[in-house]
């Protein structure tokens, strides 16, 4: 049968009558307001195994969504808290230029900051939201499901193939938004005021021109050698190191062993 069929069987197999298939051009979802499967088109008339495979991972949400599974909810409605916090966060990085040109002064860092962070932020918020629910929805109820009757063993190997190709775009997605959250949260900018080997200078104002300018090379030099001695990992890559890699470790023993 094709993918739009299959869709339609498993639907009615776990009693989900009002939800609908439909197609679509906006890519494969399943949309919890609409109760909707929605296939694209080079899918839902499909019989390939790639086809059934998204269809049976697509109707795994409508399940999550009937069953109240946690991560799907949470995932939800953090999406619609990220909207709006995207939305106020550009309004507010829109409104930096033109509050520079009308008051003539330039926009605190700390403005901007909270700005770019914010969108970045819930951007990289719901995709780490989305990981747990697209990992069960693909091997905790799409797997179980088409090796229920509905595929061969042989086809059940390929198939998993697929969905782990899958899970890893969401992966991938999810360190591609934390890279680009990264540059905002290191270490705020070193100002005369806090660095090392500038205090001096500005503490002693008594020092000559010429002795001066020598100090203050001599401090500058000694600053920077300082600094690289002085480095030392920030908190992201310590979070990756503690966090990152086990995570990472254990989806794939989760994979590979169910």
């Amino acid at each position: 049968m094709t993918a739009g069929e299959l869709a339609r069987q498993l639907l009615d197999r776990q009693q989900l009558h009002s939800v609908q298939v439909e197609t679509t051009d906006m890519g494969d979802h399943y949309d919890h307001h609409s109760k909707a499967v929605r296939l694209n088109r080079d899918k839902i008339d499909r019989k390939t195994l790639t086809a059934a495979t998204t269809a049976a991972h697509e109707v795994a949400h409508a399940l999550q969504d009937a069953s109240g599974y946690g991560p799907f909810v949470w995932r939800t409605r953090l999406v619609k808290v990220a909207q709006v916090t995207v939305e106020v966060g550009s309004v507010m990085l829109l409104a930096v230029p033109v509050t520079a040109l009308v008051t003539r002064r330039p926009v605190p860092p700390v403005v901007v900051g909270t700005a770019a962070i914010s969108v970045l932020g819930a951007g990289v918020a719901t995709q780490l939201a989305a990981l747990p629910s697209e990992l069960d929805a693909s091997f905790g109820r799409a797997l179980p499901m088409l090796q229920d009757g509905v595929i061969s063993a042989g086809q059940a190997r390929d198939a998993r193939k697929i969905l782990v190709a899958c899970s890893l775009t969401y992966i991938a997605s999810s360190l591609a938004a934390v890279l680009s959250l990264w540059p905002w949260l290191g270490r705020a900018p070193l100002t005369p005021l806090n660095r090392p080997g500038m205090i001096a200078l500005v503490d002693a104002p008594e020092i000559g021109i010429e002795r001066g300018q020598k100090k203050r090379t001599l401090r500058t030099h000694e600053y920077r050698v300082r600094s690289k001695k002085r480095r030392t990992p920030g908190l992201v890559e310590d979070l990756v190191r503690q966090f990152g890699k086990p995570l990472i470790r254990s989806w794939f023993r989760f994979v590979y062993t169910r």
